[in-house]
């Protein structure tokens, strides 16, 4: 078979030809040259990013240490593979796979840095469709309990409304009637706004936050409560660590505030609720404890399961709520608990989920 001629040509028409943006840059990351595909995923005209520095198409948030690591760990032979979070020029953000390489040209020591990047979103989304996907059989595998709940309710009002229709009654009949007709519907609306609470538990959207902005917003829930024999103790801001940890403050808020209402429910007259919270290491800890009646063994396994619930007229969905949560957030809960002494409930959680390479410099 003849040799092929390795031309500078046909050398360019690969580059334009593989379905891969290519960027190379020296050593220090300024661009020397793109191909077609990477202006493209990154919405800039051809040779624009020539001279400007690679710096450019990474999140603000990552330039001090995600981009530096990546070039530290390039510069000294070894290469970056992974996923990246980069920036199109009109500030839009979107999923790469990233490769790097350093490439030496000459005797020289002349070396470049050759950057690979294939669009890895529709990937993501999928990812997340099929997350969306299991959340969706879950809430299926519930939906004769979700119609026994909304029946019953439903069966009354209809009943009673018949009756009212259909019958000459008394006043202290219908006193009665209208009365149970109103009781239901109101639990009705109850189990409804529990169900839509409940689907309203969307993918978590990270940020940094402290724990003093947690339990500041979980107070603010229980403010109305003045006055309640249940005492609600929160730890003093000043004495809370400042170290920030990762999370969706909304959805974390919301996890805590349930947490706390089950305990409250937990207690039959006075008593005291204490919330604290720590970062030891690579974890942050939310615990709830209160001095209520306790879990029973034979109960314990099932708290966290949708519906259930030992209170009448109670839905079950709280626990159910904040164990999605805090599963969400790759983290843990614990519970302790004494029968006839209380419960404390603790939340367990990551304090960092980006990758080391993304958070701490080389």
């Amino acid at each position: 078979m003849d040799s092929i001629s390795w031309s500078q040509s046909l050398s360019n028409t690969l580059v334009e030809v593989v379905k891969t943006g290519i960027i190379l840059t020296d050593n220090q990351g300024h661009i020397r040259f793109t191909n077609n595909l990477a202006v493209e995923l990154f919405g800039y005209s051809s040779g624009s990013l020539n001279g400007k520095s690679i710096e450019i198409l990474f999140l603000s948030d990552d330039t001090q240490i995600f981009f530096s690591n990546i070039m530290k760990i390039t510069l000294e032979g070894k290469g970056f593979e992974g996923e990246a979070l980069l920036r199109k020029k009109d500030g839009s953000s979107f999923f790469v796979n990233l490769s790097t390489v350093l490439y030496k040209g000459d005797s020289q020591g002349h070396e470049l840095i050759i950057f690979t990047m294939q669009d890895i979103t529709h990937l993501k989304r999928m990812e997340k469709e099929y997350i969306g996907s299991e959340r969706f059989v879950g809430l299926g595998m519930i939906t004769d309990q979700i119609s026994h709940q909304i029946r019953n309710p439903i069966v009354s009002i209809g009943g009673f409304a018949l009756r009212l229709a259909r019958e000459k009654v008394s006043n202290e009949e219908y006193s009665r009637y209208t009365t149970i007709i109103h009781d239901e519907s109101r639990r009705l609306e109850y189990i409804i706004d529990r169900l839509v609470e409940f689907a309203k538990v969307y993918p978590a959207r990270y940020s940094p936050l402290t724990l003093s902005e947690i339990f500041e917003g979980v107070k603010n829930a229980f403010i109305r409560l003045e006055g309640n024999p249940v005492i609600i103790t929160f730890p003093d801001p000043g004495v809370l660590p400042v170290t920030p940890l990762f999370g969706d403050i909304v959805l974390l808020i919301r996890a805590v505030q349930c947490i706390i209402q089950n305990a409250l429910e937990a207690i039959p007259d006075s008593g005291e609720v204490t919330v604290t919270g720590d970062i030891v290491g690579s974890q942050a800890f939310i615990r709830v404890k209160d001095s209520g009646d306790g879990i029973l063994p034979k109960d314990l396994p099932y708290i966290f399961d949708p519906f259930f619930t030992t209170k009448f007229n109670y839905l079950g969905l709280g626990l159910t709520m904040v164990k999605r949560i805090i599963q969400e957030h790759k983290g843990q809960i614990d519970v302790d608990t004494v029968p006839e002494k209380g419960t404390e409930i603790s939340i367990v959680l990551p304090r960092e989920r980006r990758r080391e390479i993304r958070t701490k410099l080389l």
